[in-house]
């Protein structure tokens, strides 16, 4: 082996051994990012959970606001409640079969 040869194959492994050091990093890299997704997913899914709980408590507080202001909104109140009650009713049924 010529002297060139081996400066070419020290080169080579060198370059080799950088390379690998490279996967190795990128792939502690990725891990922290498949991470960091999994948690955003799940903030993404409780954020998601907690914005219908308060729209709900939304929709609760305008049908008790609309019952306390004496005007003509108590009978679209009304209404609305009639429908809850009949979608329960509805519900119930469904259980008793």
């Amino acid at each position: 082996m010529t002297e060139e040869d081996r400066l070419l194959l020290i080169d080579l492994k060198e370059n080799t051994q950088h390379l690998f050091g490279l996967y190795h990093q990128l792939e502690n890299e990725n891990r922290m990012l498949q991470k960091d997704l999994e948690a955003l997913q799940n903030k993404i899914e409780s954020l998601e959970q907690e914005r219908l709980e308060l729209g709900k408590k939304n929709e609760q507080l305008k049908v008790a606001n609309q019952l306390l202001s004496g005007t003509d909104e108590n009978q679209d109140a009304k209404q609305k409640i009639n429908s809850l009650i009949r979608e329960i009713d509805k519900c119930i049924a469904l259980l008793n079969k």
